[in-house]
């Protein structure tokens, strides 16, 4: 792999990392101005578009890449494809408010989609760490990964509480149906993010 290659996969990785974080900027957006949830639901959705456009023509060239060994180059191109299911995940999120016709968010949203965002701004800095990545300073890179996979682990815990709420103090089971879903596709989106920090650390071992 040449050094122009090297920087071709490091670019990808950034451009995929910018429409995931203009999703969760829209995706902030919106929890104040739910009124406009559909005009916010189809920028998401063109920024998702735009995604497969940059992940199918990193297909195409990744092809003519030559990395070995195998090993590391399937990890490469998981990492870019979960990266961009991820992105494909924020998508549906931003559907889901639209299906179940939500009109206000609750607090547990508002928490949700701040966490996402925390996580997504914590995601650029680990593609910058990368693109630095020197064996001999393993141990940072390692905190960078830890910082961005503790999002997940904290709503985790997050979502324990709202489900518990959920059905403890709503007595409404429309709310209660459309609750459980919004909160069950968030946990998607951070099952998602766990996969990418599973390529990280396997990235580690690769070249360690």
């Amino acid at each position: 792999m040449t050094a122009e290659e090297r920087d071709y996969l490091f670019d990808v990785g950034v451009s995929l990392g910018n429409v995931l974080y203009r999703q969760c900027e829209l995706l902030l957006e919106m929890i104040d101005e739910m009124d406009r949830r559909d005009e916010f639901v189809i920028k998401i959705a063109s920024l998702e578009n735009e995604g497969d456009l940059i992940f199918h023509e990193f297909g195409f060239k990744f092809s003519e890449i030559e990395i070995t060994p195998s090993d590391r180059r399937a990890n490469i191109y998981r990492m870019e494809s979960h990266l961009e299911e991820s992105i494909d995940m924020i998508n549906e999120l931003a559907k889901c408010l639209v299906r179940y016709n939500v009109t206000e968010a609750t607090e547990g949203y508002k928490a949700s989609v701040n966490c996402i965002y925390g996580a997504v701004n914590s995601f650029m800095h680990l593609i910058n760490a990368f693109r630095l990545y020197q064996s001999g300073a393993k141990g940072n890179f390692i905190k960078t990964v830890n910082a961005f996979d503790s999002y997940g682990v904290n709503f985790e815990k997050m979502y324990e509480l709202f489900i518990r709420q959920l059905f403890t103090e709503e007595t409404d089971p429309i709310d209660v149906i459309r609750w459980k879903a919004i909160y069950d596709t968030v946990r998607e989106v951070f099952e998602a993010f766990e996969t990418c920090a599973d390529d990280c650390y396997h990235f580690i071992y690769f070249n360690s």
